[in-house]
């Protein structure tokens, strides 16, 4: 018993000492800053997706930038932006557009929370904000479906991800 016990101490000690001699490595993002797309919702199981988002498990797969969503029973939708890179010191307003492809009509089918303005402002200290939309209940037909394409324009000190710069919504009854 006494060589087990002296056997499991020497292991013990053995492998403390060897991880005390690890290096650490700390992984640094060191490419541009820039702001991208995602969508948050995604990866979600279905009895945790918010109601009127479309898992999918129904036909109609989300992506990292698309999504689809009823508007008869969604409420408000939040689009993630966030930020890669270092957090800012100070707020900074970021721009962002409807693409010319988007077929669903801003009044009719959705409205933006923040009316009026194309941008959307990333407190200081922090890597995440949201573009609110709300879809219009009963602004669409049966078998209807719509698209809502924003593009990130970005900010002059904060760049746009080419990979992550358009989010599509796809608005359904």
């Amino acid at each position: 018993m006494k060589k087990i016990s002296i056997y499991f101490c020497f292991v013990f000690l053995a492998s403390v000492a060897c991880v005390a001699c690890m290096d650490e490595r700390e992984i640094i993002y060191a490419g541009p800053t820039v702001v991208e797309f995602k969508n948050h919702l995604l990866g979600r199981n279905t009895t945790y997706t918010p109601v009127g988002v479309f898992p999918s498990g129904t036909g109609t797969a989300q992506t990292l930038t698309s999504r689809y969503i009823s508007v008869d029973n969604r409420g408000t939708d939040s689009i993630l932006v966030q930020l890669v890179g270092p957090q800012l010191s100070r707020d900074i307003d970021i721009e962002y557009t409807i693409d010319e492809s988007s077929t669903a009509i801003e009044g009719t089918h959705y409205d933006f929370v923040n009316a009026g303005t194309r941008t959307i402002v990333l407190p200081a200290g922090t890597s995440s904000t949201y573009i609110l939309i709300n879809p219009t209940p009963g602004s669409l037909d049966a078998g209807e479906t719509r698209s809502l394409t924003l593009r990130l324009l970005g900010h002059n000190e904060v760049g746009v991800s080419e990979n992550y710069s358009t989010f599509t919504t796809y608005l359904r009854p």
